[in-house]
Parts: structure tokens; sequence; C-alpha cells
């Protein structure tokens, strides 16, 4: 099996892309910080969750397939397990997502990176499974368990980087997630086996290009909505500040008040007396 039969391009737009999808799930993130209700902060981790597990992941991953060939011979990929796959990712990572919560108590965040990591080690199994050729294709285990294992690791790096609000450090965090799990995925196809027949029938499912030029407009142009909702969402990190004291007004000092029974009276020591 060969990796890179349309060139070495292919591997640059499956990190770039990678890169761009995690890069607004983490800003989505730190806006769901400084949402006033649960129900807008919902509304930003479920963005976040698309843009890091459909985009930043799926789709990433889904790029690098394109450069996945044989040197005779072709190959096709099972729809329904792609659509699966693409719905798992963000599922995983909401849910860890929601699970750590906002303040990362270490249970919390140790659950939340189990079940977002195993969300995309399924993922990464049916994008693998999903691939078919005239002959039959068979799967490591080993290799499979390997990449969910380290895809725990990742998610719980993930996660614990949300406490990062700075967009140069999320901009850092971003370029580590693509590299790392778009290394994960060409470790998962190592794993993969090809056995070719040239007496079986021709593979059923659908040619890559067909399934997935669609689905990656639709992508990289869904992600100019959380970041018109991020330019647009109104600025509300002045709450976080404390409130300015107020300003004493100082006493006038040319004004004494006058001892006696009413001592509601005042008089200026600026006046002549009598």
């Amino acid at each position: 099996m060969q990796y890179f039969t349309m060139g070495t391009w292919v591997l640059a737009l499956a990190l770039g892309v990678a890169w761009a999808g995690t890069l607004v799930g983490l800003i989505c993130i730190r806006q769901s910080t400084l949402s006033v209700t649960a129900k807008f902060r919902l509304v930003w981790l479920t963005a976040a969750a698309v843009c890091i597990g459909a985009i930043g992941t799926q789709v990433a991953t889904t790029v690098t397939m394109l450069g996945v060939g044989l040197p005779s011979g072709v190959v096709r990929y099972d729809v329904t397990q792609r659509m699966i796959a693409l719905a798992v990712a963000p599922v995983g990572i909401l849910a860890g997502l929601i699970i750590a919560g906002e303040h990362r108590k270490p249970v919390r965040l140790g659950i939340g990176a189990l079940i977002a990591g195993l969300g995309l080690g399924l993922t990464n199994y049916l994008g693998l499974s999903s691939l078919t050729v005239q002959g039959s294709t068979s799967i490591d285990p080993a290799v499979v368990a390997g990449c969910t294992v380290l895809l725990v690791l990742l998610a719980g790096g993930l996660l614990w980087a949300m406490r990062w609000r700075v967009t140069t450090a999320l901009v850092g965090i971003s370029v580590v997630y693509a590299g790392v799990i778009i290394g994960i995925h060409y470790l998962g196809l190592s794993g993969l086996s090809l056995r070719i027949d040239p007496a079986m029938s021709q593979p059923t499912g659908r040619d890559l290009f067909t399934m997935f030029i669609p689905i990656f407009v639709v992508a990289t142009m869904s992600l100019a909505v959380p970041i018109t909702a991020v330019l647009v969402a109104p600025d509300r990190t002045g709450r976080l500040q404390p409130e300015a004291r107020t300003k004493r007004v100082p006493k006038d000092p040319r004004r004494r008040r006058i001892p006696g029974p009413n001592r509601t009276a005042e008089a200026r020591t600026s006046e002549p007396v009598g």
C-alpha cells in the first residue's frame, strides 16, 4: 500500500485542516468560559466539538486517505462507516468536554479523557475498516489498541489545555494536536494489511473523491460560522475584573459644623461673623 500517490502536499493539507479546526475549537472552548448561562456554554462547547472532532480530526485524517493507493487495483470506501466515524468523533469530544467541566478536577478530567479518547479510537478504527479492495483487508489488533491508548492520552492533554486562554498558547496547542493526530492515523494505517485477489469481484463502495469533496467544502466553509460568532460575541472579560471602588469626594475645608442644639446648621469659615 502506498501512502503518497498524489504527493506529499496531501500531508501538508491534512496538517493544515487539523490545525485550523483544532484552533477554532479551542477558541470556542475559551468563549464558553465567558458565557453567562449554561445554555450558551453548551452551544460553544458543541461548536468546539464539531470543529475539533469532525473537522480537526475526521476530515483531516480523511485528507490523508486521498494519497492512499495500490500499485494495481482500486480502493473504495464504505460510505456508512465513514459517516458514522464523522459523527462519533464530535460526540466523543463533546462528552469529554462536558464531563471534564470548567474546573477540570483530576477525576473528571480522567473520565472525560477516557470517553473522548475512546470516541477518537472508534473513529480511527471505523475509518480504517471502511477501506475495501479487490481481495481482503485486516487490521492488526495490537496497532488498534496502541492507537487508542495514544488517543486517550491526546484527549487528556487537550482537555487539560482548556486552562489556557492566551491566543498564542492556543495556536501552539493546535499545532501539537494536528501533528499528533495525523501521526496516530498513519500509525493505524501501518497496521492495515491488504491482500489482492484478482479472482474476487471488484470492491463495493464509493471512490473517496466523490464522497470527500462535498464534505471537505462544507466543513471548511462551516468554520466561518464559529469564527464569525467569536468576532461578534460581546466581550465579557470585563465581568471577571474587580469592580472599581467609588471615589470619595473630599469635603470642602471651608465648611464646618456649628455646635449647638441644631447640629445641622453650617457656616462658611471664609464669611465674616457679626
